[in-house]
């Protein structure tokens, strides 16, 4: 599939149609014209450990993985909040809304059709912006959310987006916290562009009454050749640490939707340790019914 991207302020843009091929048929997605949205490849590595923070200790020090050299060291701080109709009219669509905040930073992004690679990876169709009370009401419009009643007469517009994604009719319905390792995939020699991004991440899930803690490792293309480049780092880190780390083709909401699921159900608690995180064999369970 032949894709241009390029970017305008700060908006990843590409041609609106996408073949999506699944096991025996494709279909033509149509994405609204007026949205941006570009082509998000990636893969998901679980930590399946009972001692998961050591593990994200040595990947953290790693200084490279099989050709590549890590570089650029940094922590980031992200909170994010997913939101939906109380209809499901988002997630019936397959369709990802979020709000992000990075540091003082916030941005809207949305997610759509994804689709898994024959070597674990995934593909998914992606467009993230700065927050604006314009670029709300642009998507809103462009999604057909189904309209609401408007706002009482003199009431003020809220100036948090997450407010006034609900005044949209829209309602949290997933929140987490990540506290998030990064480094730039290069080849090391001096003035290397990034090809890839590897991310280790310690999730927090924050469910009404309860907060789930999980582990993973996240490989991202930043790059024209970056999808070779993710699929060799993810073989090369399966390699070195074998089933210490597990292919994952669920992404986090999908994930939190499913633990939210189990800790409904009751089943929930002999799949998590003492502080909370999912053991090993929460996975198996989560993977049989997402």
């Amino acid at each position: 599939m032949s894709l241009l991207q390029v970017w305008v302020s700060q908006i990843k843009f590409s041609n609106h149609t996408f073949s999506v091929q699944t096991m025996s048929w494709t279909r033509m997605v149509k994405l609204p014209q007026a949205l941006g949205f570009g082509r998000e490849i990636e893969s998901i590595l679980l930590i399946l450990s009972d001692h998961p923070e050591e593990i994200v200790r040595k990947i953290a020090e790693k200084k490279s993985v099989g050709d590549y050299r890590l570089v650029g060291e940094k922590t980031k701080f992200l909170a994010d909040t997913y939101f939906d109709t109380p209809n499901h009219f988002l997630s019936h669509r397959k369709l990802n809304l979020r709000i992000r905040t990075d540091n003082q930073d916030r941005w809207i992004t949305m997610k759509t059709h994804p689709r898994r690679t024959l070597w674990g990876g995934m593909v998914r169709s992606e467009m993230e912006v700065p927050w604006s009370h314009g670029t709300i009401e642009k998507v809103v419009s462009e999604l057909k959310i189904p309209h609401q009643p408007s706002s009482p007469t003199g009431q003020i517009t809220p100036s948090d987006p997450i407010e006034l994604l609900k005044t949209k009719g829209l309602v949290p319905i997933q929140h987490r916290e990540t506290q998030r390792q990064v480094r730039d995939v290069t080849l090391g020699h001096e003035g290397s562009s990034v090809l890839a991004e590897l991310d280790i991440d310690s999730v927090l899930y924050d469910f009404d009454d309860q907060k789930i803690r999980l582990f993973e490792v996240e490989v991202e293309s930043k790059s024209e050749r970056g999808q070779n480049v993710v699929k060799s780092v993810t073989k090369s880190l399966k390699g070195e640490y074998g089933p210490i780390l597990r292919s994952w083709r669920h992404g986090k909401l999908a994930t939190g939707t499913g633990i939210a699921k189990l800790l409904k159900s009751g089943e929930l608690k002999p799949l998590i340790d003492a502080e909370n995180r999912l053991l090993p064999a929460a996975y198996d369970r989560l993977n049989r019914i997402l």
